[in-house]
């Protein structure tokens, strides 16, 4: 197993609700100079098994599926931006 050092710094954004009874975010920004998998930007955020979004509001889900929740990675110019959703349960 080959272990690689990376050149990178999670700057987290926002976590938590927007607002009383919403949704829980946690949004991060990824800056790195490198090229990163997707796999690996998950394992550096922490994801806890969420869906990619488009999947998640494809699907239908288990209780335990939606409200594990879903996430988005975009590329940007200083390297990724990392969104992940916990939908509201009271």
């Amino acid at each position: 197993m080959e272990t690689k050092q990376l050149n990178v710094e999670l700057k987290w954004t926002h976590c938590g609700q927007y607002h009383a009874y919403g949704d829980t975010y946690r949004e991060c920004e990824v800056h790195t100079p490198e090229v990163l998998e997707e796999k690996d930007i998950l394992l550096l955020v922490d994801n806890r098994r969420k869906l990619p979004k488009k999947e998640w509001e494809e699907r239908t889900l288990d209780i335990m599926e939606y409200f594990r929740g879903w996430y988005t990675i975009t590329k940007t110019d200083y390297g990724y931006k990392y969104v992940g959703c916990e939908p509201y349960t009271d």
